[in-house]
């Protein structure tokens, strides 16, 4: 490794030993300074930044020990190679746990130093080039990591949109409704009763998966789902079905994706499904039930999507400003909607209006 131009710090309390040192060093292409203290030696590490030092042991004030452990605080890789006039086994293993690479005894041959030297930088070449392969490698892992999740959110919104444009009267309601679902879930993670239940990954996942909350829709006949008016008692019934079909569908295709991995973002997705359309107070379907029984995210689904409705034309009804759907909302706390993410709305009332002005509704044809 002759002819480099690493440089090397040298430091001895002895000044002629330094000289001796950096004068060979330099004829071997090595860019060569000394300094005769450990302070001096901490100094100038901070400066130049040594790729190699060579360090006594026994020097007066900052003995090389004292030395070493500055030395790595500075700069973890930096090749340290101590020199010692006294052969104490314990010195050297302690040198050595230190971070050392290698222990010399003096005096030493200049070819025993050289081989020492190109050595130390050997290794110090390969830890680094190690750290910047793995650090490449976990970009380009993360970078594939992204593009497969952006694959598969696309993919789900994609599929919920097929079931929406089958709805002449949906608009942008599945953007609207993930916005307002993780609003939602924003504010219930800060404080109260579900705060504890809500995590980031809780607020990602309501986000992505939320418009699935009616794929069932593909399960429903044409002239039902796009009937230009009310629907009778009969057809209503059928409507309903989609809840179930959605959550049969998405149950399906999570015991695929679980056969494969621990972790499903589609069991939130099912749970939306399933239970968008469950009233507090049981008098929903598909399941009737009650409570804290509907998944915490359907909950938030829930009011989502009844907000929405609200604000939106409907062929049965006109769109309602906002004032309307808020005193719906309010009213329907404790029988229709959780009390608890009624009042995260009731919070964050200027968050739905900003949402809804800012993703306008049109009807589609």
């Amino acid at each position: 490794m002759s002819g480099q131009t690493a440089t090397i710090l040298i430091v001895d309390d002895e000044r002629q030993a330094c000289l001796a040192i950096q004068h060979f060093l330099r004829a071997k292409g090595f860019d060569a300074q000394y300094v005769t203290s450990g302070k001096d030696a901490l100094e100038m590490a901070q400066q130049n930044r040594p790729e190699a030092v060579l360090l006594d042991v026994r020097m007066p004030g900052m003995n090389g020990i004292e030395t070493l452990q500055g030395l790595k605080q500075l700069d973890a890789d930096c090749a340290v190679i101590m020199l010692t006039a006294v052969d104490e086994v314990e010195t050297a293993v302690s040198t050595i746990r230190g971070g050392a690479n290698d222990y010399l005894r003096k005096p030493v041959s200049f070819n025993e130093l050289l081989h020492s030297i190109e050595s130390a930088l050997e290794r110090r070449r390969l830890v680094l080039e190690n750290r910047d392969y793995q650090h490449s490698l976990e970009e380009k892992v993360a970078q594939r990591t992204k593009e497969v999740e952006l694959t598969r959110d696309v993919t789900l919104f994609g599929l919920a949109t097929l079931a929406e444009f089958r709805d002449p009267e949906t608009g942008d309601h599945l953007q609207r409704i993930r916005e307002y679902s993780k609003a939602l879930a924003i504010q219930l993670g800060k404080d109260g009763a579900y705060s504890h239940l809500i995590d980031a990954q809780f607020i990602t996942t309501i986000h992505k998966v939320s418009p699935m909350h009616d794929i069932g829709k593909v399960g429903i006949p044409d002239h039902i789902l796009q009937k230009p008016g009310p629907l009778t008692p009969q057809e209503f019934e059928i409507m309903k079905q989609h809840s179930s079909i959605g959550g049969r569908t998405l149950d399906k295709a999570e015991h695929r994706l679980m056969a494969e991995t621990n972790y499903s973002f589609l069991s939130m997705a099912k749970e939306i499904a399933f239970c968008h359309h469950e009233r507090w107070n049981g008098s929903g379907y598909p399941g009737g039930i009650s409570g804290e029984q509907i998944p915490l995210s359907a909950r938030i689904m829930s009011l989502a999507d009844v907000y929405d409705a609200l604000i939106s034309k409907r062929v049965y009804k006109p769109a309602f400003p906002h004032q309307k759907a808020y005193e719906i909302i309010m009213a329907g706390s404790g029988n229709h909607f959780d009390p608890e993410v009624v009042a995260a709305f009731k919070a964050i009332e200027n968050d739905f209006i900003a949402i809804k002005d800012n993703i306008a509704n049109y009807t589609m044809d």
